[in-house]
């Protein structure tokens, strides 16, 4: 999966150059669709009636398609991107290890704000109440029944168009706008410990995505399907892959398999942060060398460092500390510390320092310039490096955990022990593993961010190659061309420094990666128009109808009833005592537990169902629901139904026989509710 990853953002550095490959702005793309959901939301708000929603939405659709229509267009097809963009980040921080420890909040919040899409966006289309809706809603309610929390089976609301009323979508809509506010919150969750957060892409990608979002709506504008109606089934109902997936795979699998793996897997998403125990020592400030300068606060990505007031005698009004729980152990804040103040434990400043100093003074060799090689770990496997440079004497590595580790003070070091150049190897430009460590380090080499370079130090010596590990064979070529360059050097003391570029390094001006950027969101695109639709699933057969059994009754206590005597009333609490009510019913005492209702429907002389029901409640004493869907052909059919309470076995109380009419895709209701209130 991950080197699925790292080939696709390959091909698109190729196409975009990694300034503006969207691989890289997942986020802050899931951010843009966001704020066009809230944008396009907020116009569809204004408009939008409970009503009557489908006519309402029609109206807005068809008399207003200018304005009205390519908004409704554009939310719907801005939802879709936003869990594409949406899933694609969270796969992405996954294959690439960045969701643990420290970033435990970021993974959690982004998990439940995934989740959240997913029902607002379920919600959004209930408010247009048409056949989609109603088939969303009727499977909706078949997940909802399975869970025991609800006593009434919720199927039980959608029996009829009569049961849909304007508070129902009153309340949807309420929810619908009540979500976007959530999230915002959760956003904020989700950036808590990212200093400077990305949330905004650059303005390519910005066009890229708002051009194809306006393609798309003006070329397949979102239209309603047929007004819901929940006396006829849906059939042929587009279907949104993006947020419907979950209904098929329930309908595939048993109750019980189906939602083991929802919810195991939703709990091992949960937890997957706290899967992975080792973890590095986090960094420790040394405090007598510390000057309180705050550098390392600016460059530490996750807010890990605090400068407070001392609490011993200090030469300084603040000083450098740990937060434990947010620290990477990435080294940021050594390359940022121009004091040795601050450091790895498993990896000080001095040590690199020495480290450097002893590998230089290996090299035998008077032909080939001498090279130090610093990588970081993150980039390329230290193991793939030392391949490449086995059979080379010339050249030695360093392995660091961040590229933002290296201090200008370290290259300086390396020249004075006899490096003819230094070879700097970190992650892709906006794909730093610990999010700034390569962009801090090129502000300190070009004299933009402390702690600045020495100005004795020749620039034309440093070279520079950011890549990620796909790209590790081509690092060798680097090596070569650097190597060539350090031969060839020659340069005039008048012209001006200059750190040597990668062979790769090209210009990109706006229009070319526009005119790139079309192509390749073509694809998303297209899978947005296709998938948001089709294929369609069939939940229903097209030559089949349905009916709808079902039933609300309280059957007898197990124990019977008893009126209390006048003593056993006095004996109970205040609270507890019956009322002097002239009702013996209400004086009655009686056992919590209820029988369970048995269940025969026979269908044109043959048994379609046999069942038993049990009441709802812990201790089962509340009252007995049911609700059954059967398949049937259109056409006359004689239903008759055995009903009855009993302890032991069978024992029917009310028999139920009538003939109905079923129409081509019609549903017929057989609520028995009312009749056994009178009957039982």
């Amino acid at each position: 999966m991950k080197k699925l990853f790292l080939y696709i953002e390959d091909q698109l550095n190729r196409l975009f150059s990694p300034k503006y490959n969207p691989f890289y702005y997942l986020g802050a793309i899931s951010t843009l669709f966001f704020l066009i959901l809230l944008i396009s939301g907020i116009y569809l708000f204004i408009f939008y009636r409970t009503n009557n929603p489908y006519k309402i939405v029609q109206d807005l659709t068809e008399k207003q398609w200018y304005l009205g229509g390519i908004m409704r267009s554009l939310h719907r097809y801005a939802s879709d991107g936003l869990v594409i963009s949406i899933v694609l980040h969270t796969i992405r921080e996954y294959v690439n290890g960045r969701y643990s420890h420290y970033r435990w909040i970021a993974w959690v919040s982004g998990v439940v704000l995934f989740i959240a899409s997913l029902m607002l966006g379920i919600s959004g289309y209930w408010l247009v109440w048409d056949e989609r809706a109603q088939l969303i809603a009727l499977k909706t309610a078949e997940l909802l029944n399975d869970i025991f929390f609800f006593m009434e089976p919720p199927s039980r609301s959608f029996l009829s168009n009569e049961s849909i009323s304007g508070m129902f979508f009153f309340l949807l809509h309420f929810l619908h706008v009540a979500f976007p506010l959530g999230m915002i919150v959760l956003i904020g969750i989700h950036i808590i410990r990212c200093p400077r957060p990305v949330l905004k892409t650059p303005r390519a990608v910005t066009a890229g995505v708002a051009v194809v979002l306006l393609i798309a709506s003006i070329i397949l504008p979102a239209t309603s399907a047929q007004p819901a109606d929940l006396a006829r089934l849906p059939i042929n109902t587009p279907f949104d892959w993006f947020f419907f997936f979950i209904y098929p795979v329930r309908s595939l699998l048993p109750k019980s398999i189906f939602w083991l793996i929802t919810i195991g897997g939703t709990i091992i998403l949960f937890i997957l942060p706290w899967t992975k125990r080792h973890r590095l020592l986090t960094a420790q400030v040394t405090s007598e060398n510390c000057t309180g300068c705050d550098q390392c606060n600016k460059d530490c990505p996750y807010g890990a460092i605090r400068l407070q007031p001392p609490e011993e005698r200090f030469p300084y009004r603040l000083k450098a500390v740990i937060m434990p729980e947010r620290c990477a152990a990435c080294g940021i804040c050594v390359g940022a510390c121009d004091f040795n103040a601050i450091n790895l434990p498993e990896m000080t400043e001095t040590q690199i320092k020495e480290e450097i100093i002893k590998l230089l003074a290996a090299i035998q060799t008077d032909r080939r310039p001498r090279i130090l090689l610093l990588v970081c770990k993150r980039s390329v496997r230290f193991d793939a490096v030392a391949d490449i440079i086995k059979e080379r004497a010339n050249i030695k590595a360093i392995a660091l955990p961040c590229i933002g580790m290296v201090q200008p003070s370290m290259i300086e070091t390396g020249f004075k022990s006899g490096a003819d150049g230094i070879f700097l190897c970190g992650c892709v430009i906006g794909d730093c593993h610990y999010r700034e460590g390569n962009v801090w380090l090129q502000a300190r080499l070009r004299g933009e961010r402390p702690p600045f370079s020495n100005k004795m130090v020749d620039c034309q010596r440093i070279g520079e190659y950011w890549l990620s590990s796909i790209n590790t064979t081509k690092l060798a070529e680097e090596l070569r061309l650097f190597e060539e360059n350090l031969n060839a050097y020659n340069i005039s003391v008048h012209e001006k420094p200059r750190i040597i570029k990668s062979i790769e390094d090209r210009r990109w001006s706006f229009k070319r990666v526009i005119a790139s950027a079309i192509p390749a969101f073509l694809l998303p695109a297209f899978l947005i128009l296709f998938l948001s639709t089709k294929p369609i699933y069939p939940f229903y057969s097209k030559d089949k109808s349905l009916i709808k059994f079902t039933f609300k009754h309280s059957s007898k206590h197990i124990g019977g009833c008893r009126e209390l005597t006048k003593e056993e009333i006095e004996a109970l609490p205040l609270h507890m005592r019956k009322t002097n009510s002239p009702f013996p019913s209400i004086r009655m005492d009686c056992g919590r537990e209820r029988f369970p209702v048995y269940v025969e429907v026979d269908l044109d002389d043959k048994n379609v169902l046999s069942k038993i029901y049990y009441p709802a409640g812990l201790r089962k004493d509340g009252p007995v629901f049911a609700y059954e869907e059967i398949p049937v052909v259109p056409g006359m059919h004689e239903v008759k139904v055995r009903m009855g309470e009993s302890k032991e076995g069978p024992a029917f109380d009310y028999t139920f026989e009538e003939k109905i009419d079923v129409e081509a895709r019609g549903v017929v209701v057989i609520d028995l509710s009312t009749m056994l209130k009178s009957s039982l």
